[in-house]
């Protein structure tokens, strides 16, 4: 069984009378619009995170509100865009009725706006980085956009990551399914769909106190340091054939900001998560997946040569 890292990640969020969608590319970060994206910032993200600087949070520094407390994630109503950048999904509907994030190191409600995609992921885990990352961008509930993008902690993003398993490529992941059928739909850029209800639950991760959070900004321009992050660490699993959808897309690749170098940067996660050893899992278990893989190739390379004779 062959596995690939892919983290599913909520993509930035800009102002409505701020859209730099059309005058900004990934390929050209030095010129992004925004002091911070050019300059820098104390808290600027992506970061590489690694999990042996990582605080376990037993004093209740950062994590001061309990388990995260998810509502409303089973049956939300979207419109998507192919924006050129990514495949985007944002809620419709009333704000008083879209989903709402609160607890873990958020003091306050947030409701989700949007998610997005990223091909190759901003951020890494000890070093190693993802082939796609997802983003679940939130604002604080009694906030408008514009407001969020002022206050330090106006935005909360989640990220998580998936795992792509080369042979199953039937297994289920009922809301990932759910997204691969509109693709077709939303392949050029400005390709447009309203009316998509998805199960985002299932998105996330059960053990979702098995995390890491720091205080960092969008990855996308004006580079607002006003995100707090919530990474899961325990991935999700999707096929290799559900995975190559994203391929036809137009939009998306190499979507994703540089590294940023730490400053403020502080990480935590709540004193219950395990945070060494399912990473070294993983790395350990794609190392023995491939040499495995290339055994399996040359065997069956070898069978057809004699059958050949």
């Amino acid at each position: 069984m062959r596995l690939y890292l892919v983290t599913v990640v909520f993509l930035g969020i800009t102002s409505p009378s701020k859209n730099y969608g059309t005058v900004w590319r990934y390929d050209d970060q030095h010129n992004w619009p925004g002091d911070r994206c050019r300059e820098g910032g104390k808290r600027q993200s992506p970061i590489d995170i690694k999990t042996t600087d990582v605080i376990k949070d037993f004093n209740s520094l950062f994590i001061k509100y309990g388990n995260l407390k998810f509502v409303g994630y089973k049956k939300v109503l979207l419109s998507a865009i192919n924006n050129g950048l990514t495949i985007q999904f944002t809620t419709d509907g009333d704000e008083t009725i879209h989903p709402t994030i609160t607890g873990g190191p958020l003091k306050h409600n947030y409701r989700l706006e949007q998610m997005h995609f990223h091909w190759i992921s901003e951020h890494s885990l000890n070093g190693i980085k993802f082939p796609m990352e997802i983003h679940f961008v939130h604002v604080q509930s009694d906030l408008s956009v514009d407001e969020a993008l002022m206050k330090r902690d106006g935005l909360a993003i989640i990220a998580v990551f998936c795992e792509v398993q080369a042979d199953l490529d039937d297994y289920e992941n009922t809301p990932v399914d759910e997204i691969i059928e509109h693709l077709p739909n939303l392949t050029s850029t400005g390709d447009r769909m309203s009316g998509i209800l998805l199960d985002i639950s299932k998105l996330l991760s059960p053990k979702n106190n098995n995390y890491f959070t720091y205080a960092g900004s969008l990855t996308s321009p004006e580079c607002n340091e006003v995100v707090i992050w919530i990474i899961y660490q325990y991935p999700i699993r999707i096929s290799d054939t559900q995975y190559r959808q994203f391929s036809k897309i137009s939009a998306g690749r190499h979507n994703f900001r540089s590294q940023q170098r730490l400053s403020q940067h502080v990480v935590f996660t709540p004193p219950s998560n395990h945070v060494n050893k399912p990473h070294l899992v993983m790395f350990f278990e794609n190392v023995v997946n491939l040499v495995a893989d290339f055994f399996r190739n040359v065997t069956t390379y070898m069978k057809k040569e004699l059958r050949s004779r």
